[in-house]
């Protein structure tokens, strides 16, 4: 035992953590796997995204989570909420909108970066960013955060934030946990280091639902801008084989002789 003390080991805890980490991968294998197959057959992103979600949190043992989606104009826009402590269901498979704006990613008018939120820093540097506390935190601005928790009494305190990039590494979302919670005591406390590439992988995930699910939107949205295009060209057909017709051109000229007499 003292040797045990003076090397500083302690078996117990190194049982304790091995035990912890086949606990995670386990639950990482039986996540991703089902969800891989479930994106490959399924054509409801929606509800596959959200699930990776969830399986996140409960990975992390996380009392909310957050999923943004970046825009075309360069923003992150909130595209799922939960919250277990505050009941929120917001997005998603839900039928309850989100009401929040998006966060810009640049400042409007400097054109600067936007590195006072921690979502959008994680998407600008394309990196993880792991918060213990974010009432100590120094480099973001949480003002938003805080003024949330002043409204309801919730505390905001720890984050995990992780950028969903896609095949050509660029970022076109993110995924951020909050407030990670003890299994023992139920008491927010910050999220393991070794919960990191759990949660990334779960995160690639993410990212190959979204850039399918915008894929498909911008074919929506051409679909829909030609179907106007086409609509627009078969009218001025239609007003073009109408206006030629001897019949038209009579009537216009009899209007005209019309207009002649009444003159």
């Amino acid at each position: 035992m003292a040797e045990a003390g003076q090397n500083g080991s302690d078996p117990a805890g190194d049982s304790r953590r091995i035990a912890q980490l086949e606990r995670k991968l386990d639950a990482l294998i039986q996540s991703v796997i089902p969800i891989g197959v479930a994106l490959l057959a399924t054509r409801d992103f929606q509800h596959i995204v959200e699930t990776i979600l969830l399986e996140a949190k409960a990975l992390c043992r996380a009392d909310g989570g957050t999923l943004y989606l970046r825009t075309d104009d360069d923003q992150l826009a909130f595209v799922i909420m939960r919250n277990d402590s505050l009941g929120i269901a917001m997005g998603g498979t839900s039928s309850t909108p989100i009401p929040y704006p998006p966060l810009p990613l640049r400042d409007p008018v400097t054109g600067e970066p936007n590195l006072r939120n921690v979502a959008t820093a994680a998407a600008l540097h394309a990196r993880s960013i792991n918060i213990a506390d974010a009432y100590c935190a120094d480099g973001y601005e949480f003002s938003g955060t805080l003024a949330f928790d002043r409204l309801s009494g919730y505390r905001s305190t720890s984050f995990l934030t992780v950028p969903l990039k896609n095949a050509a590494e660029h970022v076109i979302g993110v995924l951020q946990l909050l407030n990670a919670t003890d299994p023992a005591t139920g008491a927010v406390v910050p999220f393991d280091p070794a919960d990191l590439p759990l949660v990334e992988s779960l995160s690639a995930l993410a990212a190959a639902a979204l850039e399918v699910y915008m894929r498909e939107e911008r074919l929506r949205r051409e679909i829909r801008t030609l179907h106007i295009e086409i609509d627009e060209a078969k009218r001025a057909r239609q007003v073009a084989e109408i206006t030629e017709t001897d019949y038209f051109q009579s009537l216009q000229s009899r209007v005209r002789q019309l207009r002649t007499r009444g003159d």
